[in-house]
C-alpha cells in the first residue's frame, strides 16, 4: 500500500486523465476498510447460523440439462436487469426533480445554479479539509464529492479530469471567484475519495438486484440500504485520509531559469509555476 501511495504523487505531466495508480491503490485498500467499517456499523452480535454445515442449504434448481438451465438463467436475469433499470430510473428522476425544484427556488431569490450538489459542496467542505486538502481547494473537492454522492463517480471523475486538463494547460488559477484547477495533492486525494459506488443511484441498483433474487427480504434490504450507503461513503473518505498521510510528491524539479530563457509558444503548468514564483520574488 505504501508503494502505491508513494507512486501516487508521481504524475505524468502529459497525461490529462485520472491517475491509474491512485485508482488501483484505492481499489485495493477498499476491501479491508469496507470489511472493518461494516463490522462497526452493523456488528454481528449473534453467532452466525452459517458457521454450521446444517445451516447451509444450496439450491441446485430443477433443470434437467444444460439447455434448460441456460433458459431458466436467462429468464431470471431479464427480471433482475429490468428491476435494476426501473429502480435506477426512479432514483435519478427523484434527484432531477429535487434539482429542478431547487433551481426554481434559486431563481426566485436570485441564486443562480442552485442544486443538491451545490448545497452539498458547502456541507462537505469540512470533510474535504479533514481529508488533508488545503482550504482554497476545498470548495472544488467538496462539489466533486457531492456530484459523486448524488449522481455517480463517473460524472465526478469526468469533472476532475477537466480540472486536471486546465492545470496542465497552464490556465490562470482563478477566474473571478471561481477556481479553475486544484493542486496535484488535491487531485490525488480526490481520486481516492471518489473511488466507490456509494451513491444514491447505487441504492436503486442494489435494491433492484437483491429484491429480484430474494423478494421475501425486500423490507430487510430497505432498512439497511441507507446504512450501507453511509458506510460505503465513509470507506472512500477513510482511504483518502490514509492517502493524505502517506502521500509524498515525487515530481521532478523544474529549472525555471532555463525554462523562462527559452522562446515559449504555449502555456503549461510548469511555465505558470515559474512565472508565479518569479512574480512573487
Amino acid at each position: 500500500m505504501h508503494f502505491f501511495l508513494l507512486e501516487g504523487g508521481s504524475h505524468d505531466l502529459q497525461s490529462d486523465k485520472i491517475d491509474a495508480t491512485s485508482l488501483i491503490a484505492a481499489s485495493v485498500m477498499a476491501a479491508p476498510c469496507a470489511l472493518a467499517l461494516s463490522k462497526l456499523v452493523y456488528p454481528e452480535v449473534e453467532e452466525s447460523k452459517f458457521r454450521r454445515e446444517e445451516g447451509m442449504k444450496l439450491t441446485y434448481g430443477d433443470a434437467q440439462n444444460l439447455i434448460e438451465a441456460a433458459s431458466t438463467g436467462a429468464a431470471i436475469s431479464v427480471k433482475v436487469v429490468a428491476n435494476i433499470a426501473a429502480n435506477l430510473i426512479a432514483f435519478l428522476a427523484v434527484l432531477d426533480f429535487i434539482n429542478a425544484a431547487l433551481s426554481w427556488l434559486g431563481d426566485m431569490v436570485d441564486v443562480q445554479g442552485l442544486s443538491f450538489q451545490v448545497i452539498c459542496s458547502y456541507i462537505l467542505r469540512p470533510v474535504a479539509f479533514l481529508m488533508g486538502v488545503v482550504w482554497e481547494d476545498c470548495p472544488v473537492v467538496a462539489e466533486l464529492l457531492g456530484i459523486k454522492l448524488f449522481l455517480n463517480e463517473f460524472v465526478a471523475y469526468q469533472e476532475l479530469s477537466k480540472y486536471k486538463q486546465r492545470r496542465l494547460a497552464g490556465v490562470e488559477e482563478w477566474v473571478g471567484d471561481r477556481k479553475q484547477w486544484i493542486s496535484v495533492r488535491a487531485e490525488v486525494l480526490t481520486t481516492f475519495a471518489l473511488c466507490g459506488f456509494a451513491n444514491f443511484s447505487s441504492i436503486g441498483i442494489m435494491l433492484g438486484g437483491l429484491t429480484s433474487m430474494v423478494p421475501q427480504r425486500k423490507s430487510d434490504f430497505s432498512q439497511i440500504v441507507l446504512r450501507a450507503l453511509f458506510t460505503g461513503a465513509c470507506v472512500s473518505l477513510v482511504n483518502a485520509c490514509m492517502a493524505g498521510i502517506l502521500y509524498v510528491p515525487r515530481g521532478a524539479e523544474v529549472d525555471c531559469m532555463s525554462l523562462l530563457n527559452m522562446t515559449l509558444s504555449s502555456s503549461s503548468f510548469e511555465i505558470y509555476q515559474c512565472c508565479r514564483e518569479a512574480f512573487q520574488r
